[in-house]
């Protein structure tokens, strides 16, 4: 089965496979790569309605980044993003940009990773900065966020298990239902009520509100599962916690 037999499935449209995200668009299917790479979104730009009149698929995301149709569009959105702040300096960009507390931010650390890769200091503005150097800026924030290409699968393609996927959930309810998606501490999502639902049904109490929001008590229920079952625990829900998660009884 190919996304094209699914009639309700939409450029844009997330799956997750034990903690693994696909991400489809018309005309192939990302995986494996970074979070960036898979979204064709450079910057990490968080959904939002800036991220749409920049380009972004209208209600589309990955955990909380917005998906872009193209690569170009992506990186374009960058700029975009750098030159409505250009009385900001770059400090003060990646402070609003990559917040402390979701995941292992650290925006001072960002922002001097940046600077130094322009050759310039955190205090420069964007307004400041020509459109050659824009660009540049606009790169070092690609690289820093982190730019690995995975595997691209057309419609006809797909690899036996996302294929099967498809075919046992062919509606859009069926795949939220099911979904299995990578989860940490921030992650706002369907899919996490999964999570949170399975944590509840092997034992963790009081038991956690379903609400798909991946807060303090869902990292807390997810820690206490990985101890409990010789994984790290890091509150990280990626593909062997996944796997223990549904292989245990319960």
């Amino acid at each position: 089965m190919t996304w094209n037999d699914a009639s309700d499935m939409e450029p844009g449209d997330v799956i997750g496979i034990l903690g693994v995200d696909h991400v489809f668009y018309e005309e192939a299917m990302r995986t494996g790569g970074t979070a960036s790479w898979n979204n064709r979104n450079p910057g990490n730009i968080v959904r939002s309605g800036e991220a749409e009149s920049y380009g972004a698929y209208p209600g589309k995301h990955n955990d909380i980044f917005a998906v872009f149709p193209s690569e170009e569009t992506g990186f374009e959105a960058v700029r975009r993003y750098l030159s409505r702040r250009g009385d900001k300096t770059v400090l003060e960009v990646m402070l609003a940009y990559a917040p402390a507390g979701h995941g292992s931010n650290d925006p001072h650390a960002y922002a001097q990773r940046v600077a130094d890769a322009l050759g310039v200091g955190t205090d420069t503005r964007p307004a400041d900065l020509d459109e050659g150097r824009l660009t540049a800026l606009a790169s070092a924030i690609q690289q820093v966020e982190g730019w690995r290409p995975g595997q691209t699968h057309g419609p006809g393609e797909l690899p036996g298990d996302v294929a099967q996927w498809l075919a046992d959930h062919p509606s859009r309810a069926e795949r939220e239902a099911a979904d299995q998606p990578f989860a940490r501490k921030g992650t706002v999502a369907p899919g996490v009520r999964n999570i949170q639902q399975r944590l509840n049904d092997l034992g963790w109490s009081p038991p956690l509100e379903v609400d798909g929001n991946f807060g303090p008590r869902s990292d807390e229920a997810a820690r206490w599962f990985q101890a409990n079952n010789g994984l790290t625990p890091d509150g990280i829900v990626g593909n062997k916690t996944w796997r223990r998660l549904m292989e245990q009884p319960g």
